[in-house]
């Protein structure tokens, strides 16, 4: 377990740094801040124990890890962002209200996506879950879980582009 003297010791040292890696990968403040914590939280808890020499690398690698969970986090969202606003202007044309637009979605996932790609979309969308979580949740890689997001939102697009 880490002294606490230490452990502020570690902070004051590579939080600055820490913060401006994460503020260039992701221009945002709040979740440069989020980023640093959680790192600096998992240290506290010793969830991770790393040798002290090897502590700035290993504390930089997290938060670039960390990061770019977060930026595919955000990528995928926007694909599904643009599934939607792009359903959203076909159903202005013929006046779909958004309960409608849901349940088509919800039916279509239901009954169209295997178990497990059903179970990986409602973690990540409706739980907000992280790729590592949802990873941890199922039992699965967290690559596996990006590849049944991928595959899923790609079919979900597939579908509502031909049913325009």
């Amino acid at each position: 377990m880490m002294t606490r003297e230490k452990f502020e010791e570690i902070y004051r040292r590579h939080y600055p740094a820490m913060y401006r890696l994460a503020k260039t990968m992701l221009y945002d403040a709040d979740d440069s801040k989020d980023v640093v914590s959680d790192i600096f939280v998992r240290l506290l808890r010793g969830d991770v124990v790393t040798q002290a020499d090897r502590m700035e690398g290993f504390l930089m690698t997290s938060v670039r890890n960390r990061c770019r969970d977060i930026l595919r986090h955000k990528s995928v969202r926007e694909c599904v962002e643009k599934l939607f606003s792009a359903e959203l202007r076909q159903d202005q044309v013929v006046h779909v209200n958004d309960d409608d637009r849901m349940e088509r979605l919800m039916l279509f996932v239901e009954t169209e996506l295997p178990p497990l790609s059903q179970q990986i979309l409602r973690l990540r969308f409706l739980r907000e879950m992280t790729y590592e979580e949802v990873a941890e949740t199922v039992g699965v890689s967290r690559v596996t879980v990006y590849h049944h997001l991928s595959q899923s939102l790609q079919r979900i697009k597939e579908h509502f582009e031909t049913t325009k």
